[in-house]
């Protein structure tokens, strides 16, 4: 699978709500977002531990890194 092509269908999508989702297996919660699209596509983002969907997942939010030579 292109990992670059999969990831970047969500660029231009906004986040609209969120919410945990537990699993029927009482594993870790799924953070789930929902997104919107500028054309009104709804989809909702999943974050799993693996692409197999065994449990809830992390997301490392943080500024942006300065490029490469500035501070």
């Amino acid at each position: 699978m292109d990992m670059i092509a999969y990831y970047r269908q969500l660029v231009g999508f906004t986040v609209t709500g969120f919410r945990m989702d537990a699993d029927e297996f009482g594993d870790e919660p799924f953070p789930t977002f929902t997104v919107k699209a500028p054309d009104g596509e709804t989809l909702e983002v999943s974050l799993s531990r693996d692409p197999e969907g065994n449990g809830g997942g992390f997301a490392f939010i943080a500024p942006p890194a300065a490029p490469e030579g500035r501070a």
